[in-house]
């Protein structure tokens, strides 16, 4: 199975007048966003939404900058169709002057989290928990039509320890009977889909450190470098329904 998984950087930036200069503390801000983008059956993008809770002046950057961008069509036995997917922006904003300076890069197209939301991962085992047993899953998900998740493959399951390693397997089988995804459509017909997700068991301290652990990984990335002038379980679509080229069309 071909892995549709993009790693161009968007080498965009400008200053964002987000929060004002007598703020008294701020840092640099890592994030990323699900953006509904519905294109014709030539591949022009007729609606580019970002969800409605980031800051105004934010969204309507990522709005604009992800409406710049190419698009190949869904087809149907040859024939191209309208479609809706959901385009992964990485976003990283760098207080200078009296506002952000934005950066942003593409992270992949497909089905989305439902609205967006982040999910809250599978209970960590009891028994693998009191023993200190860890584990890595990589998991293939059947998106359907309907958003529901199931799990079409283990492509790999790395665990260390024995004690209680017999029960990862059924929590996250259990677990991802309460996940749900935004499928993509095709000529307005919601469509089946997969997706690639790692799954990790950690005894790495409580999600506060966690969390924090992230966002220190996050300002070094490729999106915080371009916003600053220089050179957690996240789900890749695998052949999602729309091709994306991140640079501008024309």
């Amino acid at each position: 199975m071909k892995t549709i998984a993009f790693s161009f950087a968007i080498a965009c930036a400008a200053a964002m007048p987000v929060l004002a200069a007598d703020t008294p503390v701020r840092d640099v801000v890592a994030f990323n966003v699900g953006v509904k983008v519905e294109v014709d059956a030539v591949g022009k993008p007729i609606s580019v939404q970002a969800p409605a809770d980031l800051p105004e002046a934010i969204r309507a950057f990522v709005e604009k900058r992800v409406a710049s961008w190419q698009y190949t069509p869904a087809q149907v036995a040859g024939v191209p169709q309208p479609a809706i997917t959901y385009v992964g922006v990485n976003a990283c904003a760098v207080p200078v002057g009296a506002g952000y300076r934005l950066g942003l890069d593409f992270a992949g197209n497909g089905p989305r989290t439902a609205a967006d939301r982040t999910l809250l991962p599978p209970m960590y085992p009891r028994l693998a928990q009191r023993s200190g047993t860890s584990a890595e899953f990589v998991l293939i998900l059947g998106i359907e039509a309907d958003g529901r998740a199931v799990i079409d493959q283990i492509e790999r399951a790395d665990i260390s320890g024995r004690p209680g390693a017999s029960e990862f397997e059924a929590v996250l089988r259990q677990w991802i009977k309460t996940v749900r995804f935004d499928p993509e459509q095709i000529a307005g017909k919601p469509v089946r889909g997969q997706v690639r997700m790692p799954v990790e068991f950690s005894m790495r301290g409580d999600r506060q450190a966690l969390r924090e652990e992230l966002q220190v990984k996050a300002k070094t990335s490729r999106e915080c470098q371009i916003a600053s002038g220089e050179n957690d379980m996240k789900p890749v679509a695998l052949q999602p329904v729309v091709t994306v080229i991140p640079t501008p069309a024309g």
